[in-house]
């Protein structure tokens, strides 16, 4: 309530760090370093976690979930996948105490110099939704137009694999933002894109509107892959990548007895994990023995599946001949003879870039459109999120990376770039994958792996892993240890991560962010 006081004993606020107060059912996060006491909202603004439980390092508070950073002086957001900054409170200094007013302090107001006119993003995924809250957060007030072809307001896509499926979920409870078309003061076209062309600045959408703006962002995503097996068409099939699909999905489970999911990636094995805890019996079929183990290893993948084994969760290896049925599907049956019985099959084939609207590009080896270290295409023309093929900066490789969190850290770069602030984009790439009850966090990025170093169990779902490839740790994925995990995508971000070696004669990565700027 505005204008209560929360107060807390100065002692009780280590010098360096943070503790939250609470009055009733008000709390505060109250910060405390040499610069003296200040006050922010306690939980964060993404989805809620307490910020109490997340890492200091060096100016930076790291949500302990999903990993958005603030700026300790002030709360303004620094990562994503928080689309705002905190609320920062006034607070007093009375002898022992620290007292702050739950009265929210005025956010400075900004206006954007900048002579873009106009803004046009193709899209309305991640990269869309945080380029148009950066553009306003940062005082533009000219024109944005995002095209998508999804009529739901924006949603966030990381919530339909897990508990949206869990039980029956309204899809407001998805939506990034109540009122984000009207809040944020865009013009949202509902059509889809036939054609962009990035040397004239212009898009044409398939009612042969042609549209052109000074600054354009493309973001278009991925679509799910539906493989050509036999009995694909039928009732029952399904693929899980919008909301429709997942609305879709959920509905099906309400009848539904048996389901079969095809595919071990982060899609499938999250949908299996959040149907299971529908009571319905469900059998995952891959081709691979142990999910996982080519990007995490053996110990990490292994782990995993005896984790959802211990769920219910079946698993079965081989490859889909065909889906039997006659209107709907009845069972899948697998190259070596297998026999599932089905009634909702699952398939999680992966996704594909839409990157065939290009006017004159030609998407590279994985599918990608290729930009340099500043996302730009073209003369005002910026490429982001899934079909982004850029340079990577701490690997050194050009990556095309599908991760939510990645595609709002390109979509508020691009924001930047449309301001004047040109640069490299030197964002450190994270995702979050809610195996069940369990999260993995992984960063960095790493096409493949020399060898791991293993710090803590992975059997007991306790460990951060460090991928390493030649002299330099690459990219590391952890569950339960979220204070060294943090403090690695800290140091990784700011280039400064120690070598393997020292990480193996056991470097102190939490005191090493601490003290990194």
């Amino acid at each position: 309530m505005p204008g209560t006081e929360i107060r807390l004993a100065l002692d009780a606020i280590p010098m360096g760090g943070m503790k939250e107060g609470a009055a009733g059912d008000e709390k505060v996060l109250f910060v405390r370093d040499a610069s003296g006491v200040r006050a922010f909202q306690a939980k964060c603004p993404h989805l809620g976690a307490p910020l109490a439980k997340g890492e200091i390092c060096g100016e930076r508070l790291y949500c302990p979930w999903h990993k958005a950073a603030f700026a300790l002086d002030d709360g303004n957001l620094e990562e994503p996948p928080a689309l705002d900054s905190l609320k920062r409170f006034p607070v007093r200094i009375e002898g022992s105490e620290a007292i702050a007013t739950l009265t929210p302090e005025r956010a400075a107001t900004k206006t954007a110099n900048t002579s873009v006119e106009s803004v046009l993003i193709v899209g309305s995924g991640a990269a869309a939704v945080a380029c148009v809250k950066t553009l306003r957060r940062e005082g533009y007030r000219s024109r944005i137009t995002m095209v998508g072809r999804e009529a739901h307001p924006p949603y966030d896509r990381t919530k339909l694999s897990k508990q949206f499926l869990a039980k029956p979920t309204s899809p407001e409870k998805v939506l990034i933002e109540a009122g984000f078309v009207q809040s944020n003061q865009i013009e949202h076209v509902i059509e889809e894109v036939t054609q962009i062309d990035p040397s004239r600045r212009t898009i044409t959408l398939k009612d042969n509107r042609t549209l052109e703006a000074d600054a354009i962002l493309v973001a278009t995503g991925s679509r799910a892959v539906m493989p050509d097996f036999p009995g694909n068409h039928l009732g029952g099939v399904f693929t899980l990548r919008s909301l429709d699909d997942a609305i879709h999905v959920s509905e099906a489970a309400d009848e539904g007895k048996k389901i079969v999911v095809v595919g071990a990636g982060f899609i499938g094995m999250e949908a299996a994990a959040f149907l299971k805890k529908r009571g319905l019996p469900v059998t995952v079929l891959a081709r691979e023995k142990v999910p996982f183990a080519k990007r995490f290893g053996e110990a990490v993948g292994s782990a995993l599946m005896q984790y959802h084994i211990g769920n219910g969760v079946v698993f079965e290896t081989g490859s889909v001949a065909r889906l039997a049925g006659t209107e709907r599907v009845e069972a899948v049956e697998t190259e070596d003879g297998g026999h599932l019985p089905a009634d909702i099959v699952l398939v999680g084939a992966g996704a594909q870039p839409e990157t065939q609207l290009f006017v004159g590009i030609e998407p590279d080896e994985s599918g990608g459109i290729t930009v340099g270290s500043d996302l730009r295409l073209a003369e005002g023309v910026w490429i982001a999120g899934d079909i982004a093929a850029f340079p990577e900066k701490a690997s050194g490789e050009t990556a095309r990376i599908e991760h939510w969190r990645l595609a709002q850290q390109h979509g508020t770069h691009v924001a930047h770039a449309i301001l004047g602030r040109d640069g490299v984009f030197a964002g450190a790439p994270f995702f979050w994958s809610n195996q069940g009850d369990k999260r993995l966090d992984y960063g960095g990025y790493a096409k493949g792996f020399d060898r791991i170093i293993m710090q803590g169990d992975p059997a007991a779902l306790d460990f951060i892993a460090y991928y390493v490839m030649g002299d330099r740790v690459t990219a590391a994925c952890s569950v339960g240890r979220n204070e060294a995990f943090t403090a690695f995508l800290h140091l990784l971000g700011l280039g400064r991560l120690p070598s393997p070696a020292e990480i193996e004669a056991g470097a102190d990565l939490p005191a090493l962010a601490r003290a990194a700027a």
